[in-house]
């Protein structure tokens, strides 16, 4: 046998290994898609920067102030914003963050509800009118009144708020979105036939404006106490730090606000609902790890009102959750950073950089918050754009 003979019966060999893999495991070959992608990372938000950092990621989505964190750190660069994401500014004005409460506990005590989401616009209000009061309260709440430590570096927490706050839309009237490209993963339920705005309760609201404009509340039914859960680490839930620490100026303009226990502490765990200078009852704040999570505590009687994300809210609801969304808590505030030597200065060049990866067999590797609002924003982008998004560390035979 000719020495040459050895490479073609080598090959030959190969193929017919692959070939057989492919028929025997049963993928469809045509199914392998040949579009660029990129790689999913699921991921806590505070460990996002060191990830970037010590370059695990090429790049992370996720909310303030975490993004803050990395740009005033020199982690990374912020490339694009909310309004930036494709197709068309659509998520510039969408409800990142909202008021959730359980539909029994609505039907039970609708003025306590009612005077809950009155107290939550008044915070809102406030954010506009006095944004630095907004900011020092938000940074003692979430960061305390020590330097921030993070991925080897130091921050002011001030200056860090500082730089987070213009980004963030404290909004009441921001629109729900339509988590669809989520809702495809949980195809067992018919969660597409449901709009988002069956997901919302009006009366509350309603009820809420009305006594933001003097209607005087009428107290019939009453909790022994509220709790209240939320993720302390976000600055997007500022509307309930500012309502409570800065209750003073909503008690003498409403004549009902939260007061906080413990004046010591920037981050108090019990307050009471006060309506004209009397104790209505007791809220117990409750901090959460994660927006699921928080969701299952209302769907179980452990929570009875939350300040948390859209998306895991919608996803929840729509699954059989008895809750009901009050309205917006704010727009905005996410961002995509990027370390700050990669070849890209918006989402157009960002998207060269991912499909040049991509061609060269070394796809972006993306840390986005699991069922959140930032990974559907980028999951729509990505589909937008052509681009087909795996997890990282799986086998890819067609996108997600």
């Amino acid at each position: 046998m000719r020495i040459w003979y050895l490479p073609l019966i080598c090959f030959l060999i190969l193929f017919s290994l692959v070939l057989g893999y492919v028929f025997l495991s049963g993928v469809d070959v045509s199914s392998i898609s040949t579009e660029p992608e990129v790689q999913f990372v699921y991921a806590t938000s505070g460990i996002m920067p060191q990830l970037l950092n010590t370059s695990q990621v090429d790049a992370f989505f996720v909310w303030e102030s975490v993004v803050s964190t990395a740009d005033l750190g020199g982690i990374g660069k912020v490339i694009a914003r909310d309004a930036d994401i494709p197709p068309d500014r659509k998520w510039e004005n969408t409800a990142c963050n909202v008021l959730v409460m359980r539909n029994s506990f609505i039907t039970e005590y609708p003025e306590i509800a009612s005077l809950l989401s009155a107290i939550t616009i008044a915070g809102i209000q406030r954010i506009h009118e006095d944004p630095d009061e907004a900011m020092n309260i938000t940074a003692g709440w979430v960061y305390g009144s020590h330097p921030i430590r993070s991925a080897g570096l130091t921050l002011n927490p001030i200056e860090l708020e500082k730089n987070a706050f213009p980004h963030i839309n404290f909004t009441d009237k921001a629109r729900l979105p339509d988590p669809g490209y989520l809702q495809q993963s949980l195809y067992d339920y018919e969660m597409t036939l449901k709009s988002p705005s069956s997901r919302e309760n009006v009366t509350v609201y309603t009820r809420a404006l009305e006594l933001l404009t003097g209607s005087e509340p009428e107290l019939s039914h009453i909790p022994p106490y509220v709790r209240i859960g939320y993720l302390p680490s976000a600055d997007l839930y500022a509307p309930l730090y500012v309502s409570i620490m800065g209750y003073e100026k909503i008690c003498d303009r409403y004549g009902f606000c939260l007061v906080p226990d413990s004046h010591m502490s920037g981050r108090p765990t019990e307050c009471q609902l006060r309506v004209q200078n009397s104790t209505i009852t007791r809220i117990r704040l409750l901090p959460g790890q994660v927006g699921g999570g928080v969701m299952t505590g209302l769907g179980q009687n452990a929570i009875d009102v939350a300040y948390i994300g859209s998306v895991p809210s919608l996803m929840q609801i729509s699954m059989g959750n008895p809750a009901a969304i009050i309205h917006s808590i704010n727009a905005g505030g996410s961002g995509l950073v990027v370390d700050d030597s990669a070849p890209c200065t918006d989402w157009d060049s960002f998207i060269v950089w991912v499909k040049s990866r991509s061609s060269s067999g070394r796809p972006l590797i993306i840390a986005v918050p699991q069922s959140s609002i930032q990974e559907e924003m980028m999951r729509e982008a990505f589909e937008y754009e052509g681009v087909q998004i795996s997890l990282y560390g799986l086998p890819t035979f067609g996108a997600l």
